[in-house]
């Protein structure tokens, strides 16, 4: 039996489900309810607790298993949603690695100590010393059902308050600092949050990783303060009560997307609980995609004297561009049929009333609130709004900047009535014709722009850079000078590291995690002249805080991910090429070429046994040639050109290097490799090697 039985086995069907779906009731046999993934009123939704399946009779018409509800209900890959649902059944998928296990205690002790300090902030909250923070919850229309129910609190105005409470409690300064509670000093922790007013933040699955504090004296700064990024918390990630209006965004189809935390409160005590913070003024691309996974009708509610600022447009703009597309066949201002990206998703735009924010119009007039949530206008109609009081009359730089934020989104629109009436009206704005905003549009939007000319100059200044280290280097290099690196680093397999000593002072940072700066000096004589290499080559040259810390574990990955199939590629190439000569040969020859691949499958499948593991694993990729060529040629497939004969020059050492340029990589393109290169950059041999091949 497979884990994944094990977790179907020992998971109950209908109790995960009627976690998501309480309306889910016995029915014969089997259960039913209305579908969650579609609105319907007749209930079409029926799981069977005997065949421990479910199935969508309705629009969705689809169906399966309790992993699969996890995956669609949670919006999650098969991995993750495996994971979910083997930490629901009590199934270890796998027994943990000794790193796994530690990094898995240092998370639970983590979430122990945001807990621990929850209550303490609780507690201060209803003590003498947070009066004051009481009356202004209070003045705010927080009852005491309101402060219970989303724990409010309160930081004292002291510097070891929390901080001498959780020491007496096991915690240790490392777990405060680790968790975002203090901030480090030469004279031991000290809280972050003093005299303020404590909004704990959970995240989806109701965990509480941090927390959000509003401050309640003029002089203060800033007026809000969050969790530094910790291992629990990322600020760009997360989005403030999405634990509670999770469920009813699901059922009312629809997530309304407000700035701070009074605003989510206030619209919870008024009956809209479909409602969560960004926690700042723009949204940001994970906390859409993390919106995504409970609907795709998604309400931006911006603030009047802040709806047209350029930090909100943005946010407008990520909005559209994080939201799902698909392809859908346009036909071109040329008469030409292609293919568009479109948004599969609903995003609009409620701009309040001057004076109002969210949470006093939901304590005012909270039907008023529901009628403009109702009334949200499309994200395309706030663009145009928007863009259309930034143009000056008698500029045209300004009409060009106009057309420029409107047309991605113009371009994204799938509904040929509203296009036809976004392309007129765009016309209208920029002063152009529609061919000319049509012809923008089939770019996808953006303008297009010459390409780069290198300078001689910098020619020259490249010609003479310090070479590039290999891949394994580069990837020291991130992993040991990047900050936010230690996640995805420790998640790398010790063995993509082939060099020795790469592997030892990889092994060594995994260990000392984020003592590694401090502690350097314990590694021996080995690891600290690696280590000085690797600095000594990106000083200078190469700056790791150009790297997001979004962008670093993809770019972890991405490397580590590169290095491999360099690898395999160096391997096997040889292989290949000295195949393609025997081929070549035993054609001259006159040799039936499938009777010559057969003996040559024949002689590859039988390494000799004092061969080593890498001459076996060469054999076993002959061997594995030979038997794909011989297959081919018994299916009287032709070779599409002759391979050359001997004498040909051998393949340029650059082609199977495993270098490549991590100062060449654009910080700024998330789905760019950070080790790839341009072609011109690859020098004369993988020229050699593609005109060989084609």
């Amino acid at each position: 039996m497979s884990s994944i039985d094990d977790v179907k086995a020992a998971l109950d069907i209908v109790e995960t489900v009627r976690g998501y779906v309480p309306a889910l009731a016995r029915s014969g046999r089997s259960f039913k309810a209305p579908c969650p993934f579609h609105s319907e009123r007749t209930p079409s939704f029926i799981v069977d607790p005997e065949r421990r399946t479910w199935h969508c009779f309705g629009a969705c018409a689809t169906g399966g298993d309790v992993i699969e509800f996890m995956r669609r209900i949670e919006g999650l890959d098969f991995r993750e949603a495996l994971r979910r649902c083997a930490e629901r059944a009590g199934v270890e998928l796998r027994p943990p690695t000794q790193r796994e296990q530690r990094a898995r205690e240092e998370h639970e002790r983590l979430l122990r100590a945001n807990e621990a300090a929850a209550l303490f902030y609780q507690a201060a909250l209803r003590g003498p010393s947070g009066a004051a923070a009481l009356a202004y919850a209070e003045q705010r229309g927080l009852d005491t059902a309101a402060l219970d129910a989303w724990q409010l609190g309160y930081a004292p105005d002291e510097w070891r308050a929390l901080s001498d409470y959780l020491l007496a409690r096991g915690f240790t300064e490392g777990d405060l600092v680790a968790a975002g509670l203090a901030s480090p000093s030469d004279r031991g922790a000290y809280d972050r949050f003093r005299d303020r007013l404590i909004f704990p933040t959970r995240d989806a699955r109701g965990r509480l990783v941090g927390f959000g504090a509003r401050a309640l004296r003029a002089d203060q700064e800033p007026k809000y303060l969050n969790t530094a990024q910790t291992l629990l918390f990322d600020k760009s990630g997360t989005l403030y009560g999405l634990d509670r209006a999770g469920p009813a965004a699901r059922r009312a189809d629809r997530l309304v997307v407000v700035e701070g935390y009074m605003d989510v409160i206030g619209c919870h005590q008024a009956g809209i609980p479909n409602v969560v913070a960004s926690m700042g003024t723009s949204i940001t691309e994970k906390q859409m995609a993390l919106a995504q996974r409970y609907t795709a009708n998604i309400v931006l509610m911006l603030d009047a004297d802040s709806a047209g600022s350029a930090a909100a447009l943005r946010g407008v703009e990520v909005a559209s561009g994080a939201a799902p597309t698909g392809a859908t066949p346009t036909i071109d201002w040329r008469g030409l049929i292609s293919y568009q990206d479109v948004l599969r998703a609903d995003i609009r735009v409620v701009a309040l009333p001057a004076g109002e924010d969210p949470d006093s119009l939901a304590r005012a007039e909270p039907d008023r609130l529901r009628a403009l949530l109702d009334a949200a206008r499309p994200v395309a109609e706030h663009l145009f709004n928007a863009a259309a009081s930034t143009i000056v009359e008698g500029d045209p730089r300004s009409r060009s900047r106009a057309v420029e934020l409107l047309a991605p989104t113009v371009a994204a629109t799938s509904d040929p009535v509203l296009r036809a009436n976004y392309v007129s009206r765009l016309a209208r704005l920029g002063q152009v014709n529609e061919q000319t905003v049509l012809a923008l549009l089939a770019r996808g939007g953006r303008p297009t722009r010459p390409a780069p000319v290198v300078a001689p100059a910098a020619a020259r200044a490249a010609r003479g850079a310090p070479a590039v280290p290999d891949g394994e280097t580069q990837l020291l290099l991130l992993i040991l000078l990047h900050p936010d690196a230690l996640p995805a680093g420790r998640a790398l397999p010790a063995d993509v590291f082939e060099d020795t000593t790469n592997r030892r002072l990889f092994d060594a940072w995994c260990s000392l995690g984020e003592e590694y700066e401090a502690r350097r000096d314990e590694l021996d004589n080995e690891l600290l002249e690696r280590d000085a290499a690797v600095r000594a080559w990106a000083a200078g040259t190469w700056d790791p805080q150009a790297w997001d810390a979004r962008q670093v574990e993809s770019g972890i990955t991405q490397i580590a991910m590169q290095l491999r199939l360099r690898r395999a590629q160096s391997r096997v190439r040889p292989v290949a090429l000295t195949q393609a000569e025997e081929v070549h040969g035993a054609r001259h020859r006159g040799e039936p070429v499938l009777e010559f691949a057969a003996r040559a499958a024949a002689r590859a499948a039988r390494p000799p046994t004092e061969a080593t593991e890498p001459q076996r694993d060469a054999l076993n990729d002959t061997a594995r040639l030979a038997d794909e060529f011989a297959e081919l040629t018994q299916r009287q497939r032709t070779l599409a050109r002759s391979a050359p004969g001997p004498g040909t020059p051998e393949h340029s050492a650059a082609d199977h290097n495993e270098q490549f340029d991590i100062r060449s990589a654009d910080p700024a393109r998330a789905d760019a490799s950070p080790l790839d290169r341009p072609p011109a950059e690859q020098g004369a041999g993988a020229a050699a090697t593609q005109r060989r091949y084609e």
